[in-house]
């Protein structure tokens, strides 16, 4: 039973290193449950944390967090606290996307704390920024792909 977690856990490990450049160390449990599955394996979504929570037993920063309606496993040591989660929720419920305005007006936050988390998150590779006519907008690769597949 042990060699079998041990064997996803690799897997996921894999499916996590090879996504990290598109985004940043953050991809959602069903996503790589959809990734493992098109290999002719039927793995269920209740073992991708079990094998995950064995991974994080190893360091390196595996672990599974929740945004909004998502499981979502971190691959990555950076510490996210709960104004990024926040931030991502927001993004989740706005296809994937954010603006400083939008999270200073639904959060009611001032300017400098939204800077200050979404700072973090572009550095991380966890958002990405696009120009728009003067406006910024920052998008999150995964929780964009997580909100395709939940529509």
């Amino acid at each position: 039973m042990g060699d079998f977690y041990y064997e996803l856990a690799v897997k996921v490990a894999e499916i996590c290193f090879a996504s990290r450049s598109r985004n940043g160390g953050i991809i959602a449990v069903t996503e790589v449950h959809e990734i493992l599955n098109r290999k002719k394996k039927s793995y269920s979504m209740a073992d991708i944390p079990i094998a995950v929570k064995k991974l994080g037993k190893l360091g390196g920063g595996f672990r599974i967090i929740k945004v909004g309606k998502s499981d979502m496993i971190v691959s990555v040591p950076t510490e996210l606290d709960q104004d990024h989660m926040e931030i991502m929720t927001l993004a989740q419920d706005g296809e994937g996307c954010v603006t400083v305005d939008d999270v200073m007006q639904q959060l009611k936050w001032k300017k400098d704390r939204a800077d200050r988390a979404i700072t973090l998150l572009l550095q991380e590779g966890m958002a990405w920024k696009d120009e728009y006519h003067g406006i910024s907008f920052y998008w999150f690769p995964s929780v964009w792909k997580e909100q395709i597949q939940i529509q």
